[in-house]
C-alpha cells in the first residue's frame, strides 16, 4: 500500500461523499500520523486497535510499528477498500462492524492492546464509555478527538468543561492532553480544532469504588442539572431526605454545585449511598 491517501480522488472515484452521519474526517497530514505514533510508544510486540481506519493512512503507520492491528471500520466501502490495500499485509486485521457493537474480549488474547484511533466525532462519547468498560484487556489508549470532548474529559473540579465524563474518565484512566490538530490536517475539514489524548487505566481507580454502575448513576445524577446545588440535583434518583442524608454522611455540603466536587468526594459520596433507597 502507498503510504499516502488522497481521500478526494478516493470519493471522486466511488461518485459519493464522506459520510457526516459516520463523523468520517480523514487525516491526511502524515506529520500528524507520526506524532501519534510517536505518543503511542509502539514496538514490534504491541497488539493494536484501530477504529474507523477510514482510508488506512494510519492503519500502515501501525503496521509498519506493531505485530498486530486490528481495525474496525463499520462502513462497507471503506472496508473493501481496506481489505485490498492491506491484503499482503498479514498483521492488520480487518472487522467490518460498528466498534459499539464489538466485543473487545474476543480481540484480546493474553497481550493487552493498545487503541490508537481517530474517533469519529458522531460517536466519540459513547465509544469512551465503551473503551472504559472495557479497560482491563487495555494497556494505553491514544486517541482524537474534538478539542471540546478533549477538554471535557482532561478538566479538573470548579470549570465549566468539569462534568459527568471527566469524573467517570478520571476515577479510572491517567489522562494527559498531548497536542492540538488544526483542521488543516483533515479532509473533509471540520469546524472545530481537535486534540490527541492518551489514555492510561490504572491499576486501582483514584477512589474507592464498590459499585461502578452506582458510581456511574450518582455521578451522572448529581450533573444532571448543573445550576442545581447538588442535593436537589441528586432528587432524581434518591428521595429528599436521602439525598441530605448521603450528603451529610459524606461531609459534603448539600448546597454545594457538583462541578466543585473531587473524585474523592464523589468516591466518599456514594459510598453512602447502597446504605439508602434509591428511586427505579
Amino acid at each position: 500500500m502507498k503510504n499516502t491517501v488522497n481521500p478526494k480522488e478516493f470519493f471522486s472515484n466511488l461518485s459519493s461523499h464522506p459520510s457526516k452521519q459516520l463523523g468520517q474526517n480523514f487525516i491526511k497530514d502524515y506529520r500528524v500520523i507520526d506524532r501519534i505514533v510517536n505518543v503511542s510508544e509502539l514496538s514490534s510486540d504491541d497488539e493494536v486497535i484501530e477504529i474507523g481506519p477510514g482510508l488506512g493512512a494510519l492503519t500502515f503507520a501501525l503496521a509498519q510499528k506493531a505485530r498486530r492491528v486490528v481495525a474496525i471500520e463499520k462502513d462497507k466501502k471503506l472496508a473493501d477498500h481496506l481489505s485490498e490495500s492491506f491484503h499482503d499485509r498479514p498483521n492488520v486485521e480487518l472487522i467490518n462492524q460498528d466498534a459499539l457493537k464489538v466485543d473487545y474480549n474476543n480481540i484480546y488474547n493474553g497481550h493487552k492492546l493498545k487503541v490508537i484511533a481517530n474517533l469519529p466525532y458522531s460517536v466519540s462519547t459513547p465509544l469512551l464509555f465503551k473503551l472504559l468498560e472495557a479497560r482491563e484487556y487495555l494497556s494505553s489508549m491514544v486517541l482524537m478527538l474534538q478539542l471540546e470532548v478533549g477538554e471535557r474529559i482532561a478538566a479538573g473540579p470548579g470549570g465549566k468543561t468539569y462534568g459527568s465524563m471527566s469524573v467517570l474518565l478520571q476515577t479510572f484512566m491517567d489522562i494527559t492532553s498531548e497536542f492540538r490538530v488544526s483542521p488543516e490536517s483533515f479532509w473533509p475539514k471540520p469546524k472545530v480544532d481537535s486534540v490527541v489524548l492518551k489514555l492510561i487505566p490504572l491499576k486501582t481507580p483514584r477512589t474507592k469504588v464498590a459499585d461502578e454502575k452506582l458510581y456511574e448513576r450518582v455521578v451522572r445524577a448529581a450533573f444532571s442539572s448543573r445550576r442545581k446545588m447538588i442535593g436537589n440535583s441528586l432528587q432524581s434518583i434518591l428521595s429528599k431526605e436521602a439525598a441530605s442524608k448521603s450528603l451529610e454522611l459524606a461531609g459534603i455540603d448539600k448546597k454545594r454545585r457538583a462541578e466543585t466536587l473531587t473524585i474523592e468526594e464523589f468516591g466518599a459520596l456514594v459510598a453512602k449511598v447502597p446504605m439508602l433507597e434509591t428511586k427505579p
